[in-house]
């Protein structure tokens, strides 16, 4: 079983801290334009009004052009998760892939399934084009503190993933929801995955889960990704009253802390571990008393 994420109290990967720049980078950038149009502003306004309407009517006037450079800035701010927390992952979570050529983020989620189903679910579809605004406008303001737009966001898109037209649909958007509250599939074994983002590997006999793998890309790592899919898992164990047990076999790093790392990552998730096993690890649903408690 390998993890993605460097827990708080341990450096932090290059690629996460890449990422961390480039989101820094830019809402910094989208805020320096955002500023320049009000500069602009102030300036024609300081020549008077007849002269400031003047200004705003032409193609190439500095606020049009000014305008056109933060509206230009807005596609940033999504494929770089401008807005979202650090290491948890959520609504507003996301990165530019440079291996893969893409971004993963809600807005291409939505732009995707906007047209595939406009045909046949035209009001759940135009709750996705008003959920794409909502998200555009909401991440200059979660990044510089406000939440509450990211609650509204995170209830909008849980409303929307639990009413969608299919399977596929609800997994799409599900990707973009924290771990505890992407919704608890009927079948298990529809968690098991294996795209170019996320790898879940496990097989089930008879109460238990026996966890082989989770694998998260590496330009992905320190988002809390995986701390979501496990969290999910974890989750539709508990429902099914299933067991998980695994071992711990690091892919993220190679040194000799990265057994200690992920032995305390899946504590954190209600795992027993035994480092000197081989690093097994075993997890009781919450619904079924786990007698080694007591």
């Amino acid at each position: 079983m390998s993890e993605d994420q460097t827990p708080p109290d341990q450096p932090v990967p290059d690629r996460a801290g890449e990422l961390l720049q480039r989101r820094q980078q830019a809402l910094c950038n989208y805020l320096d334009a955002s500023a320049d149009i009000a500069t602009t502003r102030i300036r024609a306004n300081l020549t008077g009004w007849q002269r400031w309407s003047w200004i705003q009517r032409l193609p190439r006037s500095p606020v049009t052009r000014a305008t056109a450079r933060r509206d230009a800035l807005v596609r940033d701010l999504a494929v770089h998760g401008v807005g979202a927390d650090d290491h948890r992952w959520g609504v507003l979570s996301g990165a530019y892939l440079r291996s893969l050529g893409t971004a993963l983020c809600l807005e291409d989620t939505l732009a995707e399934l906007i047209p595939r189903y406009a045909g046949t679910d035209a009001s759940w579809t135009r709750r996705l084009h008003a959920l794409a605004r909502a998200a555009e406008q909401a991440r200059p303001l979660a990044a510089v503190g406000d939440r509450a737009v990211v609650a509204d966001l995170t209830e909008e898109l849980l409303d929307l993933t639990r009413i969608a037209p299919d399977e596929a649909a609800r997994q799409r958007l599900s990707d973009h929801l924290p771990g505890v509250l992407r919704p608890v599939p009927f079948d298990i074994e529809a968690l098991r995955r294996s795209d170019p983002l996320v790898e879940v590997v496990f097989d089930i006999y008879a109460d238990t889960v026996k966890l082989d793998n989770i694998t998260v890309h590496p330009e992905l790592r320190g988002t809390g990704l995986g701390t979501a899919v496990l969290q999910h898992l974890c989750r539709a164990a508990d429902a099914h009253h299933l067991y998980i047990v695994g071992q711990l076999v690091p892919t993220f790093r190679d040194d000799a802390s990265a057994v200690p790392i992920l032995a305390q990552w899946c504590r954190r998730h209600g795992f027993a571990v035994n480092e000197r096993l081989g690093g097994r690890i075993a997890r009781s649903p919450f619904s079924i008393p786990d007698r080694a408690a007591h």
